[in-house]
């Protein structure tokens, strides 16, 4: 049963046959439902679906994250945030033949802005966690000293995210990632991403590999 939200002239909300009506963005939209097809699946819709699955499973623990750092870059396109940052890391980051479709870590991204990002960054596993330093490129235009820095490690030995939300600004150049004693000197993917103080406008994250230290191997 559909429900119309303005009349009979308006949108409506619900199932109607083979069509489902609901609010997006404040507008009326309606899609088909999906038809079963008894078709074998050819090996190009089965890499492409083994291609989301991969990219889905890297995204969404950070959804909270895409839905900030992509929506600058989403609202001209008239995109959610999310479904922006699955379309170009699904273009940009499989690599592979199928079946063995793989993610390049070098092309992955979580954050799409104008602001001037992260330079020069260096990495070294500490005492107390990950040592990571780059350039004070606050002389840049649209950069400031104050902009902060987001850092996110994923761990291949654990399957996990960790986040250090705004950790340093721009100019302090340097920070050491606090991460639990088993991390340490493990092999994991570092991204970070400048943004403004009040959040408004974000860079294009920056990544690093960073190696595990030979008593790790």
């Amino acid at each position: 049963m559909a429900i119309l939200t303005n009349g009979p002239n308006g949108g409506f909300s619900g199932k109607v046959g083979s069509v489902v009506g609901y609010k997006w963005k404040n507008k009326d939209v309606i899609r088909g439902l999906p038809r079963k097809s008894h078709k074998p699946r050819s090996e190009a819709r089965l890499a492409n679906e083994q291609a989301m699955k991969l990219i889905m499973k890297s995204l969404k623990p950070l959804k909270i994250i895409v839905r900030r750092t992509f929506r600058q870059a989403a609202e001209s396109l008239n995109m959610s945030a999310f479904n922006l940052a699955l379309s170009i890391n699904k273009k940009l980051a499989i690599v592979g033949e199928y079946p063995e479709l793989t993610i390049d870590w070098s092309q992955f991204t979580i954050s799409k802005g104008p602001l001037p990002g992260l330079t020069q960054v260096t990495t070294a596993w500490v005492g107390d966690g990950l040592k990571v330093t780059w350039n004070d490129n606050s002389s840049e235009p649209d950069a400031g000293r104050d902009d902060q820095v987001t850092f996110t490690l994923y761990s291949y030995k654990f399957d996990h995210w960790f986040f250090f939300p705004n950790e340093a600004t721009r100019s302090t150049t340097q920070c050491t990632l606090s991460v639990e004693d088993d991390w340490v000197g493990t092999e994991v993917e570092l991204f970070g991403f400048f943004m403004t103080f009040g959040g408004e406008t974000v860079s294009d994250s920056h990544h690093c590999h960073v190696t595990a230290l030979v008593n790790e191997l």
